[in-house]
């Protein structure tokens, strides 16, 4: 999953034992990008997300 977003410019990092992944989303970042793959990855059932430490930038390009 982390392979899919570095393209993005985005780093993360896992914890395989629960199955958990952590994202930093750098500002510099296609933010609208990087919530259309968070939102497919939804739509596929491949994951679910959570948000934590929102900016305004991020909530301002919310791609639904």
């Amino acid at each position: 999953m982390i392979d899919a977003f570095r393209e993005l410019g985005v780093c993360g990092e896992g914890i395989e034992k629960f199955g958990m992944v952590a994202l930093d989303v750098p500002p510099a970042a296609d933010l609208a990008a990087v919530q259309r793959l968070l939102n497919h990855g939804v739509g596929k059932e491949w994951w679910d997300i959570e948000e934590g430490r929102i900016t305004a930038q991020w909530r301002a390009t919310s791609v639904g």
